[in-house]
């Protein structure tokens, strides 16, 4: 069974849930994902892994592959970035 299989989407589906950094990381624990496939502070290694940055005004979510950013995404808040790590992470 792979990570992804794993993770309890039951949250996803939850109206307006708000995810704060607290809740993201008691989501990967209860769901076994090791820390080492995000990054969501800014410190340490921003390599093979998701990473949640704060960009101005907006949270930009992506993916760093050998130093490229295969997935580039934009958010209004902190919450909605959160889930979308969340749900990239079981897919």
């Amino acid at each position: 069974m792979c990570i992804r299989d794993r993770i309890d989407k039951d949250w996803m589906f939850e109206g307006d849930f708000i995810m704060d950094r607290t809740e993201f990381i008691k989501i990967m624990k209860k769901n076994h994902v090791p820390n080492f496939y995000y990054n969501i502070d800014g410190k340490g290694r921003d390599d093979e892994r998701f990473c949640l940055v704060k960009d101005g005004e907006k949270w930009n979510v992506y993916y760093s592959e050998r130093g490229c950013k295969t997935t580039n995404k934009y958010f209004d808040t902190e919450s909605e970035a959160l889930k979308y790590m969340c749900k990239e992470l079981s897919e």
